[in-house]
């Protein structure tokens, strides 16, 4: 049976974007980090060729673009780099479309498959179907203009054991081989800079 609660959906024109920053161990975010190399690819259109950089990496579904800016991209062209992006999935967990990047990483930082780490508010837990959803929304004086949700797989030991649906999580896990699906490994409670007092 799936938990859902209206608790869970704030309405996002509460968000104080004027105010400072939010204290950072208590904002909302969702990072994956990949390493890969960098690579060019040249779309020719209308006798025109147009070129893109873009972070080839290891396990991502086909359809799903890793984008990197032309600057770091002319400058790492071949290389292998981490790069980390801001994720977003379709109704069934899987990555999709182009991928937001954020930042350059040192890739012996993280020199295992992608990593996925987030902290957000839980907005749906389905046993039944393996999934739950995470509601991710602007923190004050942030970039984020409007609230998105990911759905991630977990294993059904790990759902079970999941706060209400409202509370605030912090999730780590990886992105699944060929299906690009993300999985759920690891959780724990999370304060968030909208919980009530």
């Amino acid at each position: 049976m799936e938990r859902v609660s209206l608790a869970a959906s704030q309405d996002p024109a509460e968000t104080p974007q004027s105010e400072g920053r939010c204290p950072r161990d208590q904002a909302y975010y969702a990072s994956l980090w990949s390493v890969g190399h960098v690579r060019l690819r040249e779309v020719k259109k209308k006798d025109k060729v147009f070129s893109f950089y873009h972070l080839e990496a290891p396990g991502y579904p086909r359809g799903v673009f890793l984008p990197l800016p032309r600057g770091l991209g002319q400058t790492f062209l071949n290389q292998r780099i981490g790069v980390v992006y801001a994720p977003r999935t379709d109704e069934q967990g899987a990555l999709k479309g182009r991928l937001d990047y954020l930042r350059r990483l040192d890739p012996t930082l993280w020199e295992r498959a992608s990593y996925l780490h987030l902290r957000g508010r839980l907005a749906a837990v389905n046993p039944e179907e393996g999934h739950l959803q995470v509601e991710v929304r602007p923190n004050p004086g942030g970039k984020l203009r409007a609230p998105f949700t990911l759905t991630l797989l977990a294993p059904l030991s790990l759902l079970e054991a999941l706060p209400p649906v409202g509370s605030g999580v912090y999730l780590e896990g990886e992105v699944r081989p060929r299906s690009g699906r993300l999985v759920v490994r690891r959780w724990e409670p999370a304060r968030l800079w909208d919980d009530p007092q």
